[in-house]
């Protein structure tokens, strides 16, 4: 190598090295160079440029180099309007704005790249959900991340109806891809989930959002479209051995549901709701389910209900059952009727197989911290024969039976059943039984019929 080439390379690294020292320097001894509490109405005006979210800050604003260079904001509120007349939208000790080496270097405090927001509280009223839909398709925002936050929801009298810690929560848009992105890591009523938001500005029309429980393990998939003031959604469910798919339009301020694919899926709908002012119209057929995964996961939280979470739904909602998983019900109706936030069950009734029909009535209680679910019945028996080839007794002894009476008591997530308070007309013994029958299964139903007939 001959000298004036490694003078040249000796040249460019002493200048490297100084460029670097001077660099380094300059990011360190900033903070003792420039007062930022004088340029704290610049740097709310540029939160809102580059993230279109308002920010108000109370406290010290301070620079800190390490990992990335950041402005730290102690006392913060942040909302989606400017003028807020309740509660602010989210309230934080921890805000960290990431700011780029040329802003660094100029203090122009005009270009931000990021906005980190450590454990805070989110507030939202239902009303503010209008919001965040606006915010996530029409603002063009950069980067914003939370950590460890939690979300609280209101509703219109201030009370909170839903708690949800938020692990990490991802707002983008990826300039590469031309995609904005809103992903969310937490948990809702104790479910881990995670919710991908996704909205390509190539076909801006459309929208995707999938979201994910693990324990247990459900998968919903939404694809949205708008055009002009018709919205439609269809929305796609994977939970277990159970595919749900549903067509939803909204149009003239009302919300159309229905099932596409009836045959192949074991919950279909068919619902009208009106908005203005609010109404549904409801139809649920279930198919093809146990009888007692009905009462302890669909009728408990029917009828278990928290007020709170109805809000001002009113209308019918009507429950078909279909070719049940069961040796006797087959099929059935529930209807309800929903007011002023009350769910009131208004009648059911059950088919057995070939044999006649149950008209019942049903209600939930709880007993020394156990849910029960308890029901009134009343058998009309309109084929004699049948009963007496099912339960196995002597049809001469069921010919002039029409009418059975009891009550059924079981616990929430067991198994048995309990029998009590049996009148059977017609027969010569009619009164109220006081003993007390407990079913495991369809051969001890029998006996217990035998023994209370014969």
């Amino acid at each position: 190598m001959n000298k004036i080439k490694q003078n040249k390379i000796t040249f460019s690294l002493i200048l490297l090295a100084i460029t670097v020292t001077f660099s380094s320097l300059t990011i360190l001894s900033l903070p003792v160079l420039f007062n930022y509490e004088s340029k704290v109405a610049k740097i709310e005006k540029n939160f809102y440029k580059n993230f279109k979210i308002h920010l108000n800050s109370s406290g010290k604003i301070s620079y800190k180099p390490f990992p990335k260079p950041h402005l730290s904001v102690e006392n913060a509120t942040l909302n989606l309007e400017k003028k807020v007349k309740s509660n602010d939208l989210i309230v934080t000790t921890d805000l960290k704005i990431y700011i780029s080496l040329r802003d660094v270097y100029l203090r122009s405090f005009n270009n931000f790249i990021s906005a980190e927001i450590s454990n805070a509280n989110l507030e939202l009223k239902l009303s503010d959900l209008k919001k965040i839909r606006k915010h996530l398709y029409e603002k063009i925002n950069k980067k914003i991340v939370l950590i460890n936050c939690k979300l609280f929801i209101r509703n219109s009298n201030g009370e909170v109806i839903l708690i949800s810690p938020m692990k990490k929560v991802n707002y983008n848009i990826y300039n590469k891809t031309k995609i904005k992105n809103f992903i969310i890591e937490g948990k809702i009523f104790g479910l881990s989930f995670f919710s991908d938001w996704k909205r390509s500005y190539q076909t801006p029309n459309i929208s995707t959002h999938n979201i994910n429980l693990f324990n247990p393990p459900i998968e919903i998939k939404n694809i949205f479209e708008f055009e002009k003031n018709n919205f439609s959604v269809q929305m796609e469910v994977d939970y277990l051995q159970d595919k749900l798919l549903y067509k939803i339009n909204f149009y003239d301020d009302k919300i159309y549901i229905s099932s596409p694919n009836k045959k192949n899926t074991n919950f279909n709908i068919d619902s009208v709701i009106q908005l203005k002012p609010f109404y549904s119209d409801i139809e649920l057929t279930i198919k093809k389910k146990k009888v007692e995964n009905i009462i302890d996961n669909i009728l408990l939280n029917l009828l278990a209900y928290d007020k709170n979470f109805l809000g001002n739904i009113n209308g019918k909602l009507k429950i078909k059952f279909r070719d049940l998983d069961n040796r006797l019900i087959k099929n059935g109706q529930i209807d309800f009727f929903v007011n002023e936030k009350v769910i009131n069950l208004e009648k059911a009734n059950f088919k057995l197989d070939k044999i006649g029909e149950i008209n019942t009535k049903i209600s939930f209680i709880e007993k020394q911290d156990e849910k029960i679910f308890l029901s009134k019945n009343h058998l009309k028996i309109k084929n004699h024969i049948e009963f007496a080839k099912t339960f196995q007794i002597g049809s001469k002894k069921i010919k002039n039976i029409k009418d059975i009476f009891f009550d059924l008591e079981k616990n929430i997530g067991e198994n048995d059943f309990i029998i009590s308070n049996v009148i059977i007309s017609n027969l010569k013994k009619n009164e109220k039984l006081e003993e007390k029958f407990v079913v495991k299964n369809i051969q001890n139903l029998r006996a217990i019929v035998r023994k209370l007939i014969d």
